[in-house]
């Protein structure tokens, strides 16, 4: 039965009686909401027919000879094309967006998306009572910063909110846009003073007579709660705009912060073993970053100087594996085993001994504050990097070392396998079970990038190109029990003959 005419399409089809074919209004797009009203026309002047910016169709003066004007319709196609222009735009500020934890990762979020000291930038902005008792210490960093800086405070003050409305566009418009500048720019400015206070910092810890001085009361007050804070100032949704940090850089005294040795510094609280001579990384002074996360993911995975081996699918291969476990491995007689200290993340793979293989991972010092780093750098590259095999084997870096850890680890046991050949770093933090929960559940919700995948297709050369040695060592391995008990066996017979030739000699 067919619905009775609403009001609304009574009125259309009245106004257009009459009129020419040529002049009717394209059909709608089924699927697509149609929520318009009409206001009549009182004479041939404008008519604008409104849906919520869907839809409109408008008359305007014209020299054409058509009753003296023109109709334009402005509809379904038009509104595409918006829709179209607005997807590309975000897509175009997904390098540079600050973005929010992944919804893919939910599970996650709890423990690894908020902040729980300080809250840095937009989206946590005194959300909760913990995050709030860091306000007046924020304010304590900004008096001291802008004393440092022998500027009046206008001034420091002005160059931020002179790039203000830069920075808002850098995060969800739902949450800046409901910020006035009256909040905005002081957030920007106590958020960007706080956060360069504690970068220099990080700096000067162990060499007090190097860089920038840090207040002294303001320096007991970061050691104090230095493990929460820097675990929070590197969560992807607790990031400030880098043209924020950027312009407050413009101010520090001399010498100014160090950004190479804060990056060398970050990246050797990965590991537990570090070299006394660790140069800071080569600098690329061309990148600039989206934000302080962004940064050190960068230079913690590897700027690309140094490339892996890349060698495809060998002929001999009928099929290649998606992940490979632990026993698969052991089967085959490919071990685990750490890379050098100081190796990027991106370096992982599989080479060839004489009698067995090595996959070689970078060694990690796994606690709780790493763990989240970790998590928040792949899920930045889950953010901004939507198709893996299209980027950069950087780009998806942190992703494939986490979904290699996942892939080889079933059972406590493999994570314990992991400690004894030193992948796995440190006596303190997550407990055996703990990373294993951590390690399962990232290889849930990550996807695997370049770095995996041509570590999948080593393993498979490996496999196909050592047929007698693999066959060996999993008849060993699957045997192994039978192997030790018959060995027993035999030596004990051996020694009881032995025993017995020598009583029947005397």
């Amino acid at each position: 039965m067919q619905p009775e005419p609403c009001e609304y399409q009574l009125a259309v089809a009245e106004y257009w009686k009459g009129r020419p074919a040529a002049m009717e209004p394209a059909a709608w797009v089924p699927g697509l909401p149609l929520e318009m009203t009409v206001a009549a026309p009182t004479n041939h002047g404008d008519l604008v027919v409104s849906s919520s910016g869907r839809q409109q169709l408008a008359m305007v003066e014209s020299t054409t000879v058509v009753d003296h004007h023109q109709y334009e319709w402005s509809g379904p196609v038009e509104a595409f094309e918006q829709a179209a222009r607005e997807f590309e735009d975000k897509l175009g500020r997904t390098e540079t967006k600050i973005h929010r934890f992944p919804a893919s990762m939910g599970d996650l979020a709890e423990r690894y998306a908020a902040p729980r000291a300080v809250s840095i930038g937009a989206y946590h902005h005194g959300r909760s009572p913990a995050v709030l008792q860091m306000e007046s210490t924020k304010h304590v960093a900004a008096w001291h910063f802008v004393m440092a800086s022998g500027r009046p405070v206008e001034e420091v003050y002005a160059a931020v909110c002179a790039v203000a409305d830069e920075a808002r566009g850098h995060y969800d418009e739902d949450v800046a846009g409901a910020l006035g500048d009256d909040d905005f720019k002081p957030m920007m400015f106590f958020d960007g003073c706080f956060l360069l206070q504690y970068l220099m910092f990080v700096c000067m810890v162990g060499d007090e007579d190097e860089g920038v001085a840090v207040d002294p009361a303001l320096r007991s007050a970061f050691s104090s709660d230095d493990g929460r804070i820097f675990s929070d100032v590197v969560l992807l949704e607790n990031q400030l705009p880098w043209v924020v940090v950027e312009t407050l850089m413009g101010f520090a005294p001399a010498p100014g912060l160090d950004l190479p040795k804060l990056v060398g510094r970050v990246k050797g609280s990965l590991q537990a073993r570090q070299a006394v001579d660790e140069k800071p990384p080569a600098w690329d002074g061309s990148y600039s970053p989206p934000h302080l996360l962004g940064l050190l993911r960068r230079y913690i995975v590897g700027t690309g100087t140094k490339r892996s081996s890349s060698r495809g699918l060998s002929e001999k291969a009928k099929k290649v594996s998606i992940s490979v476990s632990a026993v698969e491995l052991a089967e085959m007689g490919v071990r685990l085993t750490a890379t050098k200290t100081g190796a990027e993340l991106r370096e992982m793979g599989v080479k060839k001994a004489l009698l067995s293989g090595e996959l070689f991972l970078a060694p990690l010092l796994l606690d709780d504050a790493n763990a989240g780093f970790l998590v928040n750098m792949a899920a930045l590259e889950l953010c901004t990097a939507p198709d893996f095999l299209e980027a950069e084997e950087e780009r998806s870096a942190v992703c494939s070392y986490l979904c290699l850890l996942g892939m080889v680890t079933d059972r406590v046991e493999d994570v314990q396998e992991l400690r004894t050949k030193h992948v796995l770093q440190g006596g303190a933090g997550l407990s055996n079970g703990d990373a294993l929960a951590l390690f399962l559940s990232l290889e849930k919700h990550l996807r695997p990038g370049r770095c995996y995948l041509r570590t999948m297709l080593h393993i498979e050369n490996y496999r196909v190109h050592r047929p007698v040695r693999t066959m060996v060592y999993r008849f060993g391995y699957r045997n192994m029990r039978t192997i030790v008990t018959g060995v027993s066996v035999v030596t004990g017979l051996v020694g009881l003959l032995e025993a017995a030739k020598k009583i029947s000699f005397k």
